[in-house]
């Protein structure tokens, strides 16, 4: 059982009387029937007398469960319920495109882990949902699931609409969907998070999802692979992939915001994250911080040790922060890599409207603008409050009025990163690269905002220094060049 699944059980059991948890087994993949999924939910639903169920599978390897109708939702009040395919490896269960699949309100804890979840479809987490309006929705644990070619609509959400906090970690999203009607401003095709708690998505990939609009001329396509609407500040996602996902309103007005991720309230922090050729046709072309709605609602971006290459939108081909009607959002990017990024407009990596918060920059490092270099304009536009030891490769212009040394190479190394991913995801740093020792010479004042981090991209404590006996400087990028392994300077 996973560390985080642990932690949520041992939370509910000590939050009450603890109990062993009766276990139902789906042995069969029909539709329906005793043995059945569809079966045993309504077993649960059915049986009072206990709180904590788990469904194990009992089917052989690589089955697949044909949903032909909606299951039933999970509707017991403060229960725990964990949904466990590792009994049946590879198991599949598929809405055909035109059923929902687990769904739930009012249980204390909902446990997803170890299927894939396919072709579910409904108006908001057609693959997996936890609370509607007015009724709770419970937290949600997902471990290693596989979400594909999920479906939803104007409720938000194709794989997964969560109404409370959601953990999700070593999980694929999959070509999953998002429909967008005329009026109305929804998103987050992998997932969609409102409600309170947090959303904390660690070591997981998305790829081609797609949140689209129906060529209307008044709507709002809002996260290609994530849409977080709620007030809590210590949203995360980390150690993570994001690409080809897209926000938009193909052959309507320009409607797409956050390609890969958008963020209408609270405080998200982004970390070991990598955003490859993400789309918006308005705003953020991987991530848009941006909304109407609340001009007192609280927004902050914090991105660390992070990658975006080849993102692309109107404005801010990598991240927009508008928070339009409000002065209070803070904006902080600090090691990280922006390259052949696009902009149709202004701003291929970085665009901060003004009058609208704080930004700060610091130990970044700037390549090529344009999705094939060719590109002219200055990657950062919008008022800078505080900016450190930013590196920017020769021809091009970092702007913002944000402080950079021009260097001629970025002395990146290595294949490009492809998928399937190991995390964390990151260029290696020649040894050579003008990156190196090019930062401040301590860490650890995350207050500071012209500090750079503890650690880099793969864990690694900063700052090192490559020779022997060198006051140790921090290095621009998401990659601190490792030390030398002995005291001695002779690692030969």
């Amino acid at each position: 059982m996973p560390f985080n699944t642990r932690l949520a059980l041992l939370a509910f059991l000590c939050a009450g009387q603890a109990q062993a948890a009766t276990t139902y087994t789906v042995s069969s993949t029909a539709d329906t029937g005793a043995q059945s999924l569809r079966g045993v939910i309504e077993a649960i639903n059915a049986n009072t007398a206990e709180n904590i169920f788990t469904v194990q599978f009992n089917v052989g390897s690589n089955q697949t469960i044909l949903v032909n109708s909606d299951l039933p939702w999970l509707d017991r009040s403060g229960v725990a319920v964990s949904i466990d395919g590792s009994g049946s490896p590879g198991l599949r269960i598929d809405g055909q495109g035109a059923s929902s699949l687990i769904s739930a309100t009012n249980l204390a804890l909902l446990i997803v882990q170890d299927l894939t979840l396919h072709r579910g479809h409904a108006f908001g987490g057609g693959c997996l949902r936890s609370g509607l309006s007015g009724l709770p929705g419970g937290p949600m644990t997902v471990t290693r699931v596989l979400f594909s070619e999920c479906s939803g609509g104007a409720q938000t959400g194709g794989a997964i609409h969560a109404r409370n906090q959601l953990n999700v970690s070593d999980s694929i999203f999959l070509d999953n969907t998002v429909s967008v009607t005329s009026g109305i401003g929804t998103g987050g095709a992998a997932i969609a998070k409102l409600g309170p708690g947090n959303l904390i998505v660690q070591g997981s990939t998305f790829l081609g999802n797609r949140t689209q609009g129906d060529s209307g001329t008044n709507l709002s396509a809002l996260g290609g692979a994530i849409y977080v609407f709620d007030s809590s500040l210590n949203h995360t996602i980390r150690d993570s992939w994001f690409e080809d996902n897209e926000a938009s309103n193909p052959g309507g007005g320009v409607a797409g915001y956050g390609g890969a991720v958008f963020l209408n309230s609270g405080g998200l922090l982004i970390e070991r994250v990598f955003f490859r050729g993400n789309h918006a046709d308005r705003e953020g072309g991987a991530v848009s911080v941006s909304s109407t709605s609340d001009a007192n609602a609280v927004r902050t971006l914090r991105v660390r040790n992070s990658s975006f290459e080849r993102n692309s939108a109107e404005t801010g081909g990598a991240i927009m922060f508008a928070n339009y009607g409000n002065q209070n959002g803070l904006f902080d990017v600090r090691n990280s890599l922006f390259q052949f990024n696009a902009a149709s407009f202004i701003s291929p990596s970085i665009q901060m409207r003004t009058g609208v918060g704080t930004m700060n920059l610091s130990h970044s490092a700037f390549g090529a603008v344009g999705l094939d270099g060719s590109g002219v304009a200055a990657h950062c536009s919008g008022p800078i409050s505080t900016s450190n030891a930013n590196a920017t490769l020769q021809g091009y212009s970092l702007g913002c009025g944000a402080s950079t040394t021009t260097v001629a190479t970025l002395g990146l190394i290595g294949s490009e990163p492809t998928l399937p991913a190991s995390f964390p995801v990151a260029y290696d740093v020649a040894l050579t690269s003008p990156l190196v020792d090019a930062g401040v010479t301590g860490a650890g004042n995350l207050a500071d905002p012209a500090a750079c981090l503890t650690s880099d991209a793969r864990g690694q404590a900063r700052p090192q220094s490559i020779q022997f006996g060198v006051t140790p400087r921090c290095d621009i990028g998401p990659v601190e060049v490792l030390g030398p392994l002995f005291g001695d300077g002779f690692e030969d």
